[in-house]
């Protein structure tokens, strides 16, 4: 499939419209297909379908987001933040890993941010290490993970606040909504202390830096490694 360099302006309230309906389908088939192995293959089928041409940057993207997040989730589920009904690996079921590529895809896309726009810059690595501490250190303790989380995104929106920096955050925070929404009142995951509607006030934090920590390390990360494979190809 060929890479691309992204969607001229004009095409972005469509780009968005298909972003918004594969988000919808995406969400309909976590709840319906109970089998985790079937829906590891059909949700990456899907979204190459329904959002292609991908590009570069987005292939790039998908091979490393997986390993960070089962890294990230099974350090969480270990210490008892959240717990998965199916848990077929490191606790967690087998399309788990594949979910994460599908939210940082339809993320990017929604919000339609032209290629090279951010740089790669130390700050992110930092913004990163207060989020992975945060979630590595106190996910026993809710209350202490939701001051943590709170702490972690408060030096990422120190560090990154600007006008597309909220506009990655308010979008995430909006699919981590629909996502926990949809997967705690199907009983796909659930949380031993939470705060609103069966969800914990750290997990809107957790998304929070998912947007920010997407636009300013994810982004740029799969951008320069798109670059470097282009280059030895």
């Amino acid at each position: 499939m060929p890479a691309v360099d992204g969607p001229a302006p004009g095409r972005l309230g469509g780009q968005r419209a298909v972003v918004a309906a594969s988000l919808c389908l995406t969400l309909l088939q976590i709840s319906t297909i109970q089998t985790s192995w079937l829906l590891a293959i059909v949700l990456p089928v899907q979204w190459l379908l329904v959002l292609r041409p991908l590009q570069r940057r987005e292939w790039t993207m998908l091979l490393f987001v997986p390993l960070f997040f089962v890294a990230q989730n099974h350090a969480a589920l270990a210490a008892g933040a959240f717990a998965f009904r199916q848990q077929d690996f490191l606790l967690m079921p087998w399309h788990e890993p594949f979910l994460w590529m599908g939210w940082y895809l339809h993320l990017i896309r929604f919000v339609g941010e032209p290629p090279h726009s951010v740089a790669l810059s130390p700050a992110a690595g930092w913004g990163l290490l207060a989020t992975v501490l945060a979630f590595s250190l106190f996910g026993a303790d809710a209350r202490a993970l939701t001051l943590a989380s709170a702490a972690s995104c408060a030096l990422l929106l120190a560090l990154f606040h600007r006008v597309a920096d909220l506009a990655y955050a308010a979008c995430a925070v909006v699919l981590g909504a629909l996502v926990e929404g949809v997967g705690v009142a199907n009983g796909l995951w659930s949380y031993p202390e939470p705060d609103v509607a069966g969800v914990p006030l750290w997990s809107f934090m957790m998304w929070m830096s998912v947007g920010l920590l997407g636009r300013r390390l994810v982004v740029p990360l799969a951008e320069w490694l798109a670059r470097v494979g282009g280059r030895h190809a």
